[in-house]
């Protein structure tokens, strides 16, 4: 215990950073595959990134680092119309040798101080309902379960899925009316519905990031709570400055007489299951955003959305996309209809905390659904 020390990032620690973060998270058997370029991306490129942001455990005797907390972004969110500066705990990771010796939570204090340090109104992270740092650390460190997330799963691409993953072969039929016949009810129903006359889509690949930011900004904050705009700044570092040509995101825009009333966007990372010693392309859906002219009209909002879900999934069919997901708040129902009826696969995600630092407004009980950034939910932009 006496060996290790703590203190924040200095240039050179990305190697040691990225070899704990693998090894800390295939001790639940699989993780995102975490490089050295795509963490100095995820973290040390991010906007207003400060060496204060990674709080590290270092063994001075091994010169080893075994532990890290990332507190990245700090940025502004809107809450039911008012801005709150909040702090993004991410990638908690302990080496599996030096496990139960408090270290976390030590990190997790030097997190919060920095925070508070920062101004900070508030704090939150995202981690598995019954984990064990959950119990043992976050709620005694004042954070508290805000929602449930699930996640909505697919398979676009059955070619490159079953090319990936032969296990699941015998599985084809059941796969391939889950992915397949929901689409072809929905094209028979867009088709004879004289709203989707004047109807069309666009899928772009690493163009009209600008537009995107501009519809995306400005239909966002209208549906969901916990949305953080999209500066010049974060553009570029999200979406435009990408290490690597999966995270080149195609987004999709969905236009009634030239004016956008919908869109998403999409990357893909890669899963390692050491279980099975290989690696999983994994499509990733960041945001999904709507108009009002879709939620107000329940019945063609729900068709709407359906439709975008449905070009969503053309654009990852281009990517050669076997597998696509989404995180999303558990009480986003209107979202949740739509998934469902494109065949998705719903399963029990994470738990969404939040920590209050400042009290700036009493009541945190929302009415629109919070939007989950992948930067909290898989740790990527």
């Amino acid at each position: 215990m006496g060996n290790i020390i703590y203190r924040h990032y200095q240039r050179g620690d990305e190697y040691q950073l990225t070899v704990l973060f693998m090894k800390a998270f295939q001790m639940n058997g699989k993780s995102l595959i975490r490089t050295q370029r795509s963490l100095t991306w995820r973290h040390m490129d991010s906007p207003q990134f400060e060496p204060e942001m990674v709080q590290i455990a270092e063994d001075k005797v091994e010169k080893k680092i075994v532990g890290a907390v990332y507190v990245n972004p700090v940025e502004k969110i809107l809450i039911k119309g008012k801005e709150y500066l909040v702090g993004n705990i991410n990638d908690v990771s302990c080496h599996p040798d030096y496990t139960k010796r408090g270290i976390a939570t030590n990190l997790m204090k030097k997190a919060i101080e920095y925070m508070e340090q920062k101004g900070c109104e508030l704090a939150f992270l995202i981690t598995g309902s019954d984990s064990i740092a959950r119990n043992r650390i976050y709620l005694k460190k004042g954070f508290h379960d805000f929602t449930n997330l699930k996640i909505y799963i697919n398979f676009p691409n059955l070619f490159n899925l079953f090319k990936n993953v032969t296990f699941l072969l015998p599985l084809a039929p059941l796969i391939a009316l889950i992915s397949f016949i929901p689409r072809i009810i929905l094209n028979f129903n867009v088709k004879f519905n004289s709203f989707f006359r004047d109807v069309n889509f666009e899928i772009t690949h690493g163009e009209k990031h600008h537009q995107y930011k501009k519809e995306i900004n400005s239909l966002m904050p209208k549906y969901y709570e916990f949305f953080s705009k999209y500066s010049k700044q974060k553009l570029n570092w999200a979406r435009i400055n990408v290490p690597y040509k999966r995270e080149i995101p195609s987004y999709v825009f969905v236009k009634k007489r030239k004016k956008i009333i919908c869109g998403a966007s999409i990357t893909h990372e890669y899963v390692y299951i050491s279980k099975f010693n290989f690696k999983l392309k994994i499509g990733i859906i960041h945001e999904i955003f709507l108009s009002q002219e879709i939620i107000s009209n329940k019945k063609l909002g729900s068709l709407t959305l359906t439709y975008l879900i449905d070009k969503i999934m053309k654009a990852a069919i281009s990517r050669n996309l076997g597998i696509l997901l989404y995180y999303g708040d558990f009480k986003d129902h209107f979202l949740s209809r739509g998934f469902s009826k494109l065949g998705f696969l719903k399963l029990k995600g994470s738990v969404f905390m939040v920590k209050i630092l400042e009290k700036k407004n009493n009541s945190m009980k929302m009415r629109k659904p919070i939007f989950i950034p992948t930067y909290s939910s898989l740790g990527y932009p």
